[in-house]
């Protein structure tokens, strides 16, 4: 079991005593200080897998905490060497152990605690990586990560698999799904008490049943109870995988890892409940909406009708009427860019929306500042507000680069804001198609929509550099540019500013890039 140990010394020990009621044999947590509660888990016989606070870590910043850890260490391994409960140690939690630089740090503490009196202190890691795993040879055991796996056993076949052997050096450390507390209950009700319980019975069962060569050493529920909000280790999207609720309030797959951890009982009966009514797909209704608002504006307009073939069959007689001043659209103009950039902001929730759970983009956010990672899901729970706020700040940057095209060109060939901002707009009409592709993609499973969504921020970020060199082209053309001028307008782009801005960060961060990196192509 996953275990919070509770501040109250007297509830910890009525957790410890249930747990061992229900047939947990090995217990996961943070450090324990209290000799009473070592002195308990003696008693009952429980195993504690007692964890150093280091989750998330990239291999440099591990390293870095090496002397820290064994301060931490040193009062724990005397504490062990009195009570046979407490000789298992977790080094460290979800970092990033596809580096071998990492190792190192594994390694050093191996060789300390290996000198402490003789006695057979066991040490461990818990990791997301499976083929990946750089530093199994350095600890006695490794704690595979298989929370929210839909069938954990192929994270143990892919272990093996990568290693070519059948050995029983590796666990499953946390194996459980999360419960959403506003859905209704019921079987077909996702994130329901119900499923929960429905998943540990199918997954705990051919665990428990598995006497292979292959069977894990350890298989670990996650978790006893919920986090409270306040805990470090809460989910920063607020996910709920505890067998009871923070009040201490069961759910029903307690007596589900009861039964099949006691040998009582393997079958069980769940109400099955109503599949959920369909939401309003606002994003899909937004979509189809801008569609609406530009045939309407097509439709009304006689001079869009007659410029739109220009721009795709006849570009340079779209230049010319641009330079000359002649049928410079200046409201349809505006209207485009709303909707261009409502189609990115469109896109733009469509892809945090797919991306949300990927454990990259879960671990992006825990390193965010605490009030930015709560803006962040705050958005993400209110996908209208996402696309308001990424189309605003895509218009603005447009109609910053629209109004520096416009100031630049004063010297030579002055171009008033409306014919910048169609030689800025215009270029940008595929964004349209992308957009609404994003809106097919998402009604496809999570993984084929997962790679529909990354292939179409592919496309856009392909579209957006032609737009830009499209804009700069007719712009050359249109105001007699030279290159040093047109060389400055292409820094002076927004987008590209950010890109710039994002390349210095990712260098000052790269041990954390590579954390992600290594998680991306993980998953």
């Amino acid at each position: 079991m996953v275990w919070q140990a509770p501040d109250d010394v007297q509830q910890a020990a009525r957790d410890l005593r249930r747990m061992h009621r229900m047939g947990v044999e090995a217990v996961r947590t943070g450090l324990i200080q209290q000799d009473t509660l070592l002195t308990l888990a003696d008693t009952l016989g429980l195993q504690l897998f007692q964890e150093l606070p280091f989750d998330h870590l990239p291999a440099a910043r591990l390293r870095d905490t090496l002397g820290y850890a064994l301060r931490l260490l040193e009062p724990a391994i005397f504490r062990g060497r009195r009570h046979p409960s407490a000789r298992t140690f977790g080094l460290a939690r979800r970092s990033d152990t596809s580096d071998p630089d990492a190792c190192a740090f594994f390694e050093r503490i191996a060789e300390r605690i290996g000198q402490s009196e003789g006695i057979d202190f066991r040490l461990y890691y818990l990791t997301s990586f499976a083929e990946d795993d750089a530093c199994t040879s350095a600890v006695d055991f490794v704690l595979l990560d298989a929370l929210n796996e839909a069938a954990p056993r192929e994270r143990l076949a892919r272990w093996h698999a990568a290693r070519d052997s059948a050995g029983v050096s590796v666990g499953l450390g946390s194996v459980g799904v999360w419960v959403t507390g506003e859905v209704g209950a019921g079987l077909f009700v996702p994130h329901s008490p119900e499923a929960q319980a429905r998943y540990f019975e199918d997954q705990l069962g051919p665990l428990l049943a598995d006497t292979s060569a292959a069977a894990p050493i350890a298989v670990f529920v996650h978790r006893w109870r919920d986090l409270d909000g306040t805990q470090r280790l809460a989910d920063p999207f607020g996910r709920r995988y505890g067998l009871h609720k923070v009040n201490g309030t069961p759910r029903p797959a307690l007596d589900v890892v009861g039964g099949l951890f006691s040998g009582t009982q393997d079958v069980f009966a769940f109400e099955a409940g109503r599949q959920p009514a369909p939401g309003l797909p606002v994003l899909i209704l937004m979509g189809w909406g801008l569609l609406l608002v530009i045939g309407i504006s097509y439709a009304a307009s006689p001079r869009f009708r007659h410029m739109v073939p220009r721009y795709f069959g006849a570009h340079g007689f779209f230049r010319d009427a641009v330079r000359e001043g002649r049928d410079v659209l200046l409201l349809t103009s505006a209207l485009l860019l709303l909707t261009v950039s409502l189609s990115v902001g469109i896109l733009g929730a469509v892809f945090f929306a797919t991306i949300q759970y990927e454990p990259a983009f879960v671990l992006l956010v825990q390193w965010l500042p605490e009030q930015a990672r709560s803006a962040v899901v705050a958005l993400l729970n209110e996908p209208w507000q996402l696309v308001l706020l990424l189309g605003s700040l895509y218009a603005l940057g447009l109609a910053l680069w629209t109004t520096v095209l416009s100031i630049v060109s004063r010297r030579r060939y002055p171009l008033q804001p409306g014919q910048a901002l169609m030689l800025v707009v215009w270029p940008r009409w595929p964004l349209l198609v992308v957009m609404l592709a994003s809106l097919v993609v998402i009604t496809f499973s999570h993984k084929i929509a997962l790679i529909g969504v990354l292939v179409l921020v592919g496309c856009w970020l392909l579209l957006t550099f032609i737009g830009i060199v499209r804009t700069l082209y007719d712009y050359a053309a249109v105001a007699r540019g030279t290159f040093p001028l047109v060389l400055f307008l292409l820094l002076a782009n927004p987008l590209v500013g950010l890109s710039v801005f994002a390349l210095f960060t990712a260098l000052e961060y790269m041990p954390q890039v590579a954390f992600l990196w290594h998680l991306i192509v993980r998953f």
